[in-house]
């Protein structure tokens, strides 16, 4: 049989898609089987910002892949409804429009110390992101790595300087603030100080936080954090924010510039889609 080049192309690639499905149920095992059922899944269509249903996912990406050669498989996301840097990653997801099946990971239960879980994350920490055969483990990692693939509702600004103040505030909750009051550190606050020491901590910690944000985007803000366009410093604020007020009892008046970007931010549907009361795996 005589093979013409498009015919040759098209074999091509549907045999490296064969290799690479191969090679990732080889590297995690049952994790990624199409019959293992986790905790709580649920497709998300961050187009709509609303669940739609993993059948009817299912038929839409049958016609994608009937229709374009560079269709790849869908994002997944491991998440805790409770977690802030989750919801980091929940926000960056709706804002993009990108559709991702969410699979929870309960951290009060310890399912993150799985041994499948171990395979995907050593630290034993959410969120995860899946995308093909790439693994990412880190939310301010994720976040980067979405902006260089995905280039549509991009979440860092082309002129340099706000592209650095952007990274900057993003960097002062990932490493400054959200580390020093998460669930894990607190529980060895109290078992070390007791309970008011630990609220205490965390209330220093996040106001000193808050405080050097205030200063830093008090020149740059508008609705959001550099302006009047959402960016990666609003989808790493809006977060800890909501954070603070609920969790801690932080009183964002003391803060006028954060509390702007806050009202801004929620105001989205795609914010309002990623809160964590409306993730499959909130209680009731």
């Amino acid at each position: 049989m005589k093979i013409n080049p498009p015919m040759l192309l098209q074999i091509s690639r549907s045999y490296i898609k064969l290799v690479k499905a191969d090679n990732l149920q080889r590297c995690f095992g049952r994790h990624f089987s199409n019959t293992e059922t986790p905790t709580t899944n649920s497709i998300v269509d961050a187009s709509l910002a609303v669940p739609i249903s993993a059948s009817s996912m299912e038929s839409d990406n049958s016609k994608k892949k009937a229709t374009d050669s560079t269709w790849v498989s869908k994002i997944v996301l491991y998440s805790f409804w409770q977690s802030s840097c989750s919801w980091r990653v929940r926000f960056a997801l709706n804002l993009k429009g990108l559709s991702y099946e969410y699979r929870a990971v309960n951290l009060g239960k310890g399912e993150q110390f799985t041994s499948e879980f171990d395979k995907l994350n050593p630290l034993h920490y959410v969120p995860v992101l899946v995308d093909g055969d790439v693994v990412i483990s880190d939310s301010y990692a994720i976040l980067l790595y979405l902006e260089e693939k995905y280039h549509q509702r991009p979440l860092l600004p082309v002129e340099p300087q706000l592209r650095a103040l952007n990274l900057q505030a993003a960097s002062i909750v990932s490493s400054n603030m959200q580390p020093l009051h998460m669930l894990s550190v607190l529980r060895y606050m109290e078992e070390r100080v007791g309970p008011e020491e630990k609220q205490l901590w965390a209330k220093f910690h996040i106001q000193k936080g808050f405080g050097a944000l205030e200063k830093l985007l008090t020149g740059s803000a508008g609705k959001y954090a550099t302006g009047d366009e959402v960016y990666m410093a609003d989808v790493f604020l809006a977060p800890q924010i909501a954070v603070a007020t609920k969790r801690f009892n932080i009183d964002m008046s003391e803060f006028p510039t954060l509390r702007t970007i806050y009202d801004s931010c929620e105001a989205l549907p795609e914010f309002q889609a990623s809160l964590p009361e409306r993730q499959p795996d909130a209680p009731p």
